[in-house]
């Protein structure tokens, strides 16, 4: 829901000398978990390119007011309950491997159609959409795995060419290099061609529920390689990062490291369920943890959250040593529910919000509600929808001026 506001909103964003969408100039999507149902169905389903986002005078033209109404009204939809009666009547129970094929069917079937990756390499072929990177896990190894029409060397970006080369003679600098380059090609993304299975094959569906398998609910999704009799199984690709930025990051780095491009704006669309809040609740609870309370995300939260603060602090002094590009030629924007302002008398709450007769006396109280949303695959407050929604639109805003000023620079 949050991705598709925040679509609609960036693509009234005008930008460069002849005032074209945003969302024109969007080279690459990259998705994660929930977010990956967003991303496809804006590739899959958005207006060809001849079609222009905006008119002339900066409104949203009749094709993609129908596209985007149509787009937040999907997201709207109870998957929930259209999973659970694919379960039952397809005699399929509570087996989550079982749960991830049910929901691949339901997105093939009802959103996203019968399309393939080779259907999608001849739209970007053509121009006529970004490149898709949807973001799973393996859990064979551990590593991301991003399910894309890009050469496996499109996602390899060498980092340890940057650093001072070892001297011929020290055997202590040589075997340093060794051993982070070992590490270091344990954090790059593996691809269908690293497991020798044919992408073009492979129903976005299918990548999409695989990207949004989180067991014991639902998954992996398992496929198999004929030729070496090998399966490989994949989950949420949040368990490897939960934002899908860091192979957008590789990409982007490997294009500048080889002059493909000048610069690139990463737009962080991030509507994730905030580790604090999970916290809180443990706060006031006698017993952590219940049959009917367990927190089945918690677990690898409490791990990522280690990771992220490790990337970012990597990250900001790889950066400030002039090890990577500095944030003039690559940047991050992130964009959050939580971090969208409301008016002292919430007079911009949604409509909806009022009729659900809320509680609500402060800004600061709508965020703690909006943080708590939990996320799942429907919401069943018209308010909460709404207010998602809403969210995206303030955040865009808020940032517009950040957006404008690198792209102008």
């Amino acid at each position: 829901m949050f991705a598709s506001g925040a679509f609609e909103a960036l693509g009234r964003i005008q930008v460069g000398p002849k005032h074209q969408s945003l969302l024109s100039q969007v080279s690459h999507v990259s998705s994660v978990s929930g977010g990956s149902l967003a991303s496809a169905y804006y590739v899959l389903k958005k207006p060809p390119s001849e079609t222009p986002i905006l008119t002339s005078s900066g409104e949203l033209t009749e094709e993609y007011q129908r596209f985007f109404g149509q787009f937040k009204s999907t997201m709207a939809q109870d998957f929930e309950s259209l999973l659970l009666w694919r379960q039952i009547f397809s005699l399929r129970w509570f087996n989550p491997a079982w749960t991830a094929k049910s929901l691949a069917e339901i997105l093939g079937e009802e959103y996203l159609g019968k399309t393939k990756f080779s259907d999608v390499a001849q739209w970007e072929q053509d121009s006529s959409s970004p490149t898709l990177l949807i973001n799973t896990t393996l859990y064979n190894d551990g590593r991301r795995l991003v399910l894309s029409t890009l050469s496996q060397d499109a996602l390899q970006y060498d980092f340890i060419s940057s650093l001072p080369a070892p001297s011929v003679t020290n055997q202590l600098e040589r075997e340093r290099e060794r051993r982070l380059r070992a590490r270091w090609d344990t954090l790059q993304s593996r691809t269908a061609q690293d497991l020798k299975i044919d992408i073009c094959r492979i129903p976005v569906s299918a990548a999409v529920a695989a990207s949004m398998s989180f067991p014991p609910i639902i998954g992996p999704i398992s496929l198999h390689n004929e030729d070496e009799d090998q399966y490989w199984h994949i989950g949420d690709g949040g368990l490897s990062d939960n934002t899908g930025a860091e192979s957008l990051i590789m990409v982007s780095l490997k294009q500048l490291q080889k002059g493909s491009a000048r610069r690139a704006l990463i737009i962080l669309i991030d509507s994730s369920f905030p580790f604090s809040v999970g916290g809180a609740a443990l706060n006031h609870r006698k017993e952590g943890f219940s049959l009917f309370s367990y927190d089945f995300s918690r677990i690898p939260s409490i791990m990522e959250e280690r990771s992220v603060a490790y990337r970012a602090m990597f990250l900001d002094i790889a950066q400030h040593q002039g090890l990577l590009p500095d944030t003039r030629t690559i940047s991050l924007i992130r964009l959050s529910h939580t971090h969208a302002q409301w008016k002292d008398d919430l007079s911009d709450l949604p409509e909806s919000c009022r009729k659900e007769e809320t509680s609500w006396r402060s800004p600061k109280e709508v965020v703690t509600h909006l943080a708590g949303i939990v996320t799942r695959l429907w919401l069943e407050s018209t308010c909460d929808r709404d207010l998602i929604l809403t969210s995206a639109a303030k955040v865009v805003a808020q940032n517009e001026s950040k957006i404008r000023e690198f792209l102008e620079q």
